[in-house]
């Protein structure tokens, strides 16, 4: 009997390692957890790959799965042609480290690198929130802001290792020093870490909040999922901070569709749970500064794969390297 093909996808984080087996209509007929930490520096991250990569192998003959291929996630500056990660901000084991050819020798099978962001904007034109619009533009909001594209129905890559980075936009010429060392970028308004940092300062020149009490017992405890729990139950501080979210990120959208005329944007990641807060500010700045392209053209829409969108992105990658294969 005939074994079904299978690829592995692989999202590299900075605490976990997120495996699973994904057959070509994106079912994940397995998955299972790492710890990064158990990698503290490259010769021990591309051993402790190559370990996994062969206990997927035995996962998968257990099951009656054949692997063809891996794609491989990992947020910061990637090169996927060279197949070398330039930079990681959550993993400083893999700066500047060719990952691909380190673990070539060690793995029967082709494997494939790629931006986190650009792989959620990958999973979810394949079976989330981007599918059927083969021009999009996929933004995750966490801890920094992220962005990929979809041209064409494929992964823009461009060169360098940074296509898609609507994050590091300028908004602000003179705002904060954003950690990419440019000032006001993006990123400085609309991510979980920046608006944190905004709410904290507001408090402590006095600001009236519910999250007022939690910042004087412990300040470093109030991160970005209180500031969203609070902006759902109508906290007048949160929702102003995800006013200045829903704001920026109508800038910079108008900006990129412009540029590109996109007719579709998915925005997701943990900061972007409280759409329902800054959706209509977004939507508002979007269409007091989109004047060329029609607004009835442009959906901008909730993510649907919530964190399985990279992982399905890292498979989709290594399905479409397969096709490539199998069509030469």
């Amino acid at each position: 009997m005939a074994k079904e093909p299978v690829v592995v996808g692989i999202d590299l984080g900075g605490s976990n390692v997120r495996w699973a087996l994904v057959n070509r209509d994106g079912q994940i007929l397995g998955r299972w957890e790492t710890a990064t930490d158990t990698m503290p520096d490259q010769d021990a991250m591309v051993q402790g790959l190559a370990a996994d990569l062969a206990a997927c192998r035995e996962e998968a003959q257990s099951r009656g799965l054949e692997i063809q291929a891996v794609g491989l996630g990992v947020a910061g500056r990637i090169l996927p042609q060279e197949g070398r990660v330039a930079f990681s901000p959550n993993i400083p084991a893999l700066n500047d480290l060719a990952l691909i050819s380190r673990l070539k020798p060690l793995s029967p099978w082709p494997m494939f690198l790629e931006n986190d962001a650009n792989l959620f904007a990958l999973g979810e034109y394949w079976l989330g929130a981007g599918r059927g619009h083969d021009q999009m533009l996929g933004i995750t909001l966490g801890t920094g802001v992220g962005g990929g594209l979809i041209l064409n129905g494929r992964v823009w890559q461009g060169t360098q290792g940074t296509t898609g980075e609507i994050g590091h936009i300028t908004l602000d010429p003179d705002g904060r020093r954003c950690h990419c060392g440019n000032r006001g970028c993006l990123e400085t308004l609309a991510s979980g870490f920046w608006a944190v940092t905004w709410v904290k300062e507001q408090l402590a020149q006095g600001a009236s909040s519910w999250l007022e009490e939690l910042y004087r017992a412990d300040p470093d405890a109030l991160g970005g999922e209180a500031l969203v729990a609070a902006a759902r139950q109508s906290d007048p501080l949160a929702i102003k901070a995800f006013e200045r979210v829903g704001k920026a990120l109508g800038q910079a959208i108008a900006s990129v569709v412009h540029l590109l005329g996109l007719p579709r944007v998915v925005i997701g990641g943990r900061f972007a749970r409280a759409w329902e807060v800054f959706h209509l500010f977004m939507r508002e700045e979007l269409h007091r500064r989109l004047t060329l392209f029609p607004r009835e053209a442009l959906s901008i829409v909730p993510a649907q794969l919530g964190d399985d969108a990279g992982l399905l992105g890292a498979a989709r990658l290594a399905w479409d390297a397969v096709g490539e294969e199998e069509r030469i």
